[in-house]
């Protein structure tokens, strides 16, 4: 059992007071009183404590709501729920309260004395599969569906599809996005003016300083491209370059090997350069997020021959969990049948659903 001391205020510039012991017979009834956070310009927020993460506090205040504090902006803090702080050592503390000022604390424990600061706080109250108990799924799906009819009968169904599911090891992500659309005149039969689709699923293993290895299995079709189909299959070794809900940027450049079967055209297999990018940021708003997402492979056998396929968008919350979907699609295929374009731009504007 870890025991914590309280240094002096003689040698340290604050403390941590951690309570590990309540006795029930000394409860009360009466509801505990708000927790409190001093900033550097002498105001004091009252509320909640929620949690806290890439330095910054999330405070629920009785005037303003939710709130994201930096921690260079913290004198201190009081709170008297229930708290757990991860540290970057990977300690973890709990305790039935917290008070704590701007400076050092120390927790004893049978290997000796530690000292932190507050910046040495990761996480506070993490999210169990932060404390490496089960996963976290998070995900979105967008639909964009349109149907007329009348003197010309038309339907439109455009989707995507992004999830992961994520531990303190590994990260299994899914993506599929498509469209399905056709049009029919009193005088002709239904005819398709759009049928294409992309699949993505992916593995990671983290490693140390935010690097990690992993595979994915690619496989797209465009009818109206002469695409019959796409696959592809990649190892990498990415790298988390940044991880602040402001700006998160990873690369994961590999060696892949693919299959290409155009219409009208001998089925091409070769190994390429390939590579994921991926760029995210709520820049715009704490809600909001905006997004770069982008797959590559460069041909090693006809340096002539690249295949990259972007999407650029934003997605802007509506209510809790439904939130507004804007996304420019490019796909460029330089080794596409003479008669199509390499560059195929859609523009996508639909509904999505996130959790």
């Amino acid at each position: 059992m870890k025991r914590f001391s309280y240094s002096s205020a003689k040698t340290l510039l604050g403390t941590i007071t951690l309570g590990l012991c309540m006795s029930a017979g000394a409860q009360s009834q009466a509801d505990p009183p708000a927790d409190t956070i001093e900033l550097i310009d002498g105001s004091v927020i009252s509320g909640q404590l929620l949690g806290g993460s890439f330095a910054q506090i999330v405070f629920e205040s009785d005037a303003a709501g939710k709130l994201s504090i930096p921690f260079e902006k913290v004198v201190a803090i009081e709170s008297h729920q229930p708290i757990v702080l991860k540290l970057f050592d990977d300690r973890v503390i709990r305790a039935p309260s917290l008070k704590l000022s701007q400076g050092q604390f120390v927790v004893m424990t049978a290997s000796g004395v530690q000292s932190y600061t507050l910046a040495d706080i990761d996480k506070i109250n993490p999210k169990p599969w932060m404390l490496g108990q089960g996963y976290n799924w998070n995900g979105n799906l967008t639909l964009a569906w349109e149907v007329q009819s009348g003197n010309t009968s038309k339907s439109e169904l455009d989707y995507a599809l992004d999830s992961v599911w994520e531990s303190l090891t590994t990260r299994y992500t899914l993506r599929a996005s498509g469209e399905l659309d056709s049009i029919e005149s009193q005088t002709s039969d239904k005819i398709k003016t759009s049928d294409d689709y992309t699949i993505i699923g992916k593995t990671d293993r983290f490693l140390a300083n935010n690097a990690y290895m992993g595979a994915y299995l690619y496989l797209e079709a465009d009818e109206f491209a002469h695409l019959k189909q796409r696959l592809m299959f990649s190892g990498y070794y990415g790298k988390q370059w940044h991880s602040t809900p402001k700006f998160r940027f990873s690369t994961e450049p590999g060696l892949a090997y693919v299959s290409d079967d155009h219409t009208g055209l001998e089925k091409d297999q070769y190994f390429g350069f390939s590579w994921i990018l991926n760029v995210k940021s709520n820049v715009l708003g704490q809600s909001t997020q905006s997004y770069l997402n982008q797959v590559g492979v460069w041909n090693l056998e006809d340096n002539t021959d690249i295949v990259v396929n972007t999407r650029i968008g934003i997605t802007v919350p509506l209510l809790s969990k439904i939130a507004l979907n804007a996304e420019l699609k490019l796909e460029y295929d330089s080794g596409a049948p003479a008669d199509i374009e390499a560059l195929d731009q859609t523009f996508k504007f639909g509904l999505g659903y996130r959790w």
